[in-house]
C-alpha cells in the first residue's frame, strides 16, 4: 500500500513516527526515489515468499532489500533530499 501511496505523491508510512518531520524535506524528492526503493522491496519480498531462484535467488534478493535499506538511510541522511525552505 505504501508503494502505491507513494507512486499518488502521498504517504502514511514513512512520517508516521516523530522521529521525522516531513517539513525538513524536500517531499517531491523523497517520494521520487522512495516509491522506486518501495517497489524493489515489495518485489523482493514477494519473491522471497514464493521462493524464486532457489536458494541463490533468495540470497540475491535478500541482497538488494539490504542494498535498499542503506539506499533509504542515505535518502533521510543526505542534505540532497533537505527542504530549503520553500512550501511543497
Amino acid at each position: 500500500a505504501e508503494t502505491i501511496d507513494l507512486f499518488c505523491d502521498k504517504d502514511f508510512l514513512i512520517f508516521i513516527g516523530d522521529s521525522i518531520d516531513p517539513k525538513q524535506y524536500d517531499l517531491r524528492k523523497v517520494y521520487s526515489v522512495e516509491k522506486w526503493l518501495f517497489a524493489i522491496d515489495t518485489l523482493s519480498l514477494f519473491g522471497l515468499g514464493f521462493h524464486v531462484g532457489g536458494f541463490y535467488g533468495d540470497l540475491f534478493l535478500i541482497a538488494l532489500i539490504l542494498v535498499t535499506l542503506f539506499c533509504h538511510v542515505y535518502v533521510f541522511k543526505s542534505p540532497k533530499y533537505r527542504s530549503t525552505g520553500k512550501k511543497h
